[in-house]
């Protein structure tokens, strides 16, 4: 699974002496158009559209078959795979996403060979937001991290939890404890049976504080910004009562846990991936809702202002075909020639997307792309680009 600390090691490629062979597969197991196999049952179609387009790009035949090796006899079982290879290394990422910037899903393959071209991966590592998600069983809590809709479960996560007290919290925990502003509250009474719901009352409260403890350490180092609780409503509503106030800010969803506990990361992931999906789209609806109000839109207008510095939020379709008019030595990008002529003798014609990310370091704007819905407003109310301004 791509990680956010993967970042230096895309660094470390994009940093490679070219030629480095850049290439970007669809290979989604659930499509049928990527998996079909040819009239020869022997090839997949990705794998027969690497091996053309590496010819038409002139790819030195031994990298060529190293690279068609690893991609027809390790199949891969996500979205995207991207392969960056060079005479002395390869290096691959299976990806659970499409990619900002590109549409593989009618060419299948997109390769450069020349100047490392990681851009499409920064660019994801930087839109995507991993999810920390918190199942809370009947036997054992467990944590799992899900990011560009992969999974992965943090095996030592509660790991100062005694087996003993999981048999304790699954036999003798009350289902709903009565709360009062927020917090549990201990029983009033003299009998012994109050005196004993007291003492259970007590060490839950314990135990939940301590697990949201936990948990907030763990969001915090790895700098998640979103969390999903599951299992029993009354459970995850009455632990995030325990959570610190700005950890709690953090808590997007409380969705009920799989059928069986011990559920697979894979299970999990089927039941918090459309939360995600609309959560995501939810937060892009309303970034552009914003724009509306206090931002500018418009391709022309949107860089012109990023030209002079302005724009710190800069809001792209997922899908970027536009093409530019470009002055390398000045960072100059503009729709029309006439405009970019005025700037430098002989702008060149590039496609935007090539682009974005040294534009956007430059003139410091961070990058947002926008999909589904919002990509379609981006588009027809915001003329397909769009930018919150400093002044």
């Amino acid at each position: 699974m791509l990680k956010k600390n993967d970042l230096k090691q895309l660094e470390a490629i994009k940093a490679k002496a070219p030629p480095v062979l850049s290439l970007y597969v669809l290979t989604n197991p659930a499509d049928p158009d990527v998996v079909q196999y040819t009239f020869d049952f022997k090839k997949k179609p990705y794998v027969i559209r690497a091996k053309d387009t590496l010819k038409a790009l002139g790819v030195p035949e031994p990298l060529s078959r190293r690279v068609l090796d690893r991609l027809e006899h390790d199949a891969p079982q996500a979205v995207t795979r991207a392969i960056f290879a060079g005479e002395d290394f390869l290096e691959v990422f299976d990806l659970g996403v499409e990619l900002p910037v590109m549409d593989l899903r009618t060419g299948l393959v997109e390769a450069r060979w020349g100047a490392p071209y990681v851009a499409p991966l920064l660019f994801a590592l930087d839109e995507f937001e991993p999810y920390a998600v918190v199942l809370l069983d009947r036997e054992r809590w467990r944590l799992f991290e899900v990011f560009m809709n992969q999974i992965e479960e943090v095996e030592d996560a509660f790991r100062a939890v005694a087996p003993e007290e999981w048999r304790r919290l699954s036999e003798s925990r009350p289902a709903a404890p009565r709360t009062i502003g927020g917090y549990a509250a201990a029983a009033k009474g003299g009998t012994a049976k109050d005196k004993f719901d007291r003492r259970l009352l007590e060490w839950t409260h314990r135990f939940y504080k301590a697990r949201a403890v936990e948990l907030a350490r763990y969001v915090e180092e790895r700098g998640i910004q979103r969390v999903i609780l599951m299992g029993p409503e009354e459970d995850t509503k009455y632990f995030s009562t325990f959570l610190p106030k700005a950890m709690g800010e953090r808590v997007v969803a409380h969705l009920p846990g799989p059928d069986h506990p011990r559920a697979s990361p894979g299970e999990v992931l089927l039941r918090v991936r459309p939360a995600i999906e609309r959560i995501e789209r939810e937060e892009e609806n309303k970034l552009l809702n914003r724009i509306r109000e206090e931002g500018i839109w418009g391709a022309e207008k949107v860089l012109s202002a990023l030209h002079e510095g302005r724009v710190y939020l800069w809001v792209l379709p997922w899908r970027l075909d536009l093409e530019v008019y470009y002055c390398p030595e000045e960072k100059f990008a503009a729709l029309s020639e006439a405009e970019a002529r005025a700037v430098c003798a002989a702008p060149e014609r590039r496609p935007l997307k090539d682009l974005v990310n040294e534009l956007a370091a430059v003139y410091g704007a961070r990058l947002e792309f926008v999909r589904g819905e919002a990509e379609k407003r981006l588009t027809t109310e915001f003329g397909g680009m769009a930018g919150l301004v400093r002044w």
